[in-house]
């Protein structure tokens, strides 16, 4: 008994290790991507859903999440998520019972933020990573999305 119970702590702690890693910005099997971006905040902010609907994509909603945080009582740095959306790639997911559930993840999210250091950074999903997990409609959506998120975000971040 108390060598199964020496084995499940051990499993539950290389899997917590294993999540808690997964989500480091160095790790590079992350599904999530942090770069600095070449810009201030506000300018990021602005390039970003500009860059958005240059590519035919819509900008459906943009939370200040520092407002939101300070009318909660909390200070925090400048932080936005800009929400992108495109109708078609949305449709096809949308379209299939099978794939339907991936709305939990639509729209698009792209994250803006400072950091202490004064930087600002932008933080996004690695649609082609996490198509890896997909099949039918998803894998070939998601595959297209990434490109197209590299190339909105590729706007506004350093190389």
């Amino acid at each position: 008994m108390k060598n199964k119970l020496s084995i499940l702590m051990l499993v539950f702690s290389l899997t917590g290790a294993m999540l808690i890693s997964s989500c480091r910005p160095e790790n590079a099997t992350q599904v999530l991507v942090e770069r600095e971006s070449r810009y201030d905040f506000a300018h990021t902010v602005e390039t970003l859903k500009n860059a958005a609907l240059e590519a035919g994509w819509t900008v459906p909603i943009v939370h200040d999440m520092q407002a939101n945080m300070h009318r909660a009582g909390v200070a925090v740095l400048p932080a936005t998520i800009v929400e992108l959306c495109h109708s078609g790639f949305a449709g096809e997911i949308l379209s299939s019972d099978v794939d339907r559930y991936n709305l939990a993840i639509l729209p698009c999210r792209v994250a803006v933020f400072q950091k202490a250091d004064g930087k600002t950074y932008v933080s996004w999903m690695d649609y082609s990573r996490f198509s890896a997990n997909e099949h039918g409609i998803s894998l070939n959506v998601f595959r297209v999305v990434s490109s197209e998120m590299e190339e909105i975000v590729g706007k506004v971040v350093r190389p």
